[in-house]
């Protein structure tokens, strides 16, 4: 078991091939080596299409079974970093192979769905975008501040939040940008199989941070004051 851990890790498995093939005597000897390659490589992908798919299952029904329980489930794959470009290449899989199984229907009706395309199709290109956002901003800090106010049900407690946590009016306004950009892609992106009532929160949360950044920028104006007025006494 230690020795298949270290072979699914990438840097590992290459960095003994490497050595192999610098060992290799003959011919003979490469050859093997090259029919070795091709079947661990083989057995990899296995392995890990084998954790992407229980990986799939468990983001497919925390998504049915609410917007809260996605976060979740996918800031906790985050964090571990559970998301990768590995995961997103088997889901492409996937999508291909249903669309082998079911063709686009021109006519797009019956079954299939908006435009002629499967259901499963849909459901997993959306999940894909998703995924893709959470791999490309898992390392900015509004990811994490957005999903924290997104778990608070009180305003109060948002707007207590906030005060502890973004402390310049630049921030703010900043912030406030982010959960509008997000806010248009998820309006784009809406899915019809996905109930998510995030979007008419974060509407909320942004109009709190933009009073925020307002009562910032005035405490602002209020300090320069009263700090020319010193220096003028």
């Amino acid at each position: 078991p230690d020795h298949q851990s270290a072979l699914l890790k990438e840097p590992v498995y290459k960095s003994v091939m490497y050595r192999r093939l610098e060992a290799c005597k003959s011919e003979e000897e490469l050859q093997q080596l090259e029919a070795v390659d091709e079947i661990l490589l083989t057995w990899k992908k296995e392995q890990r299409d084998s954790v992407n798919k229980e990986k799939l299952e468990i983001i497919i029904g925390c998504a049915l079974a609410g917007p809260e329980m996605l976060d979740d489930v996918l800031n906790q794959m985050r964090d571990t970093r559970g998301l990768d470009d590995g995961m997103i290449d088997y889901i492409d899989d996937v999508i291909a192979q249903a669309k082998e199984k079911e063709p686009l229907n021109p006519q797009g009706v019956g079954s299939k769905g908006q435009g002629g395309e499967p259901l499963l199709v849909r459901m997993l290109t959306v999940m894909k975008d998703r995924l893709v956002a959470e791999i490309r901003t898992r390392d900015k800090p509004y990811v994490r501040l957005l999903a924290a106010l997104l778990r608070m049900p009180h305003r109060d407690e948002r707007e207590e939040f906030l005060a502890g946590t973004v402390r310049a009016k630049e921030e703010a306004m900043e912030f406030a940008a982010f959960i509008l950009d997000g806010i248009q892609y998820m309006e784009q992106h809406r899915a019809d199989w996905l109930v998510d009532e995030r979007v008419e929160k974060m509407k909320q949360i942004v109009s709190e941070v933009e009073m925020y950044h307002t009562r910032l920028a005035h405490t602002e104006e209020e300090f320069e004051a009263a700090h020319e007025e010193e220096k003028q006494q």
